[in-house]
């Protein structure tokens, strides 16, 4: 994993977009079970090539986590008046959405994954996994899937790029 600025990942990630690559980028908080430092990590998955970049920082990267979502999954994926449009979560993430509207209620900050078939941290490599970490109760919640859960995916967005910073 190369180590860079974020600016240098930014850059990346629409060269990525522009060129119909396979990526994809975590924001990794310090309690997060991925995370082996002491500082937020962001790291930006090329599949494609088979490359991987990381930049630290003493914050979390929620402001270009925004961005890249955007980027990678559309414009339309965090937008607030979307809710009306949002069809029916699956079991899985409604359980993640409960407890993740519980913890934004709280003012408790948490995280959650969407691991890529390919990722490097994805132990179902052909899947499409959201996983919800739970620190508070230390629990994880998967949610599995064969395709693409788009639709899960804007509802855990939403929530996440909700919380107060």
């Amino acid at each position: 994993m190369l180590k860079t600025s974020v600016e240098q990942i930014k850059q990346k990630a629409r060269e990525f977009a522009q060129n119909n690559k396979r990526w994809h980028f975590h924001i990794l908080t310090l309690e997060c079970q991925l995370n082996e430092t002491r500082e937020f990590a962001l790291i930006l998955e090329n599949i494609t090539d088979n490359e991987e970049f990381v930049s630290y920082s003493d914050k979390p990267y929620m402001g270009l986590g925004e961005e890249l979502v955007k980027l990678l999954h559309g414009s339309d994926v965090i937008t607030d008046n979307q809710e009306k449009k949002l069809g029916e979560p699956s079991i899985s993430v409604k359980k993640m959405l409960k407890r993740a509207k519980e913890l934004n209620q709280k003012g408790v900050f948490w995280h959650h994954h969407m691991l890529f078939p390919g990722c490097k941290f994805n132990q179902y490599k052909d899947k499409w996994v959201i996983v919800f970490e739970d620190k508070e109760q230390g629990k994880i919640i998967e949610s599995i899937s064969d395709i693409e859960p788009k639709n899960d995916l804007r509802h855990i967005e939403r929530l996440f790029y909700s919380q107060k910073r």
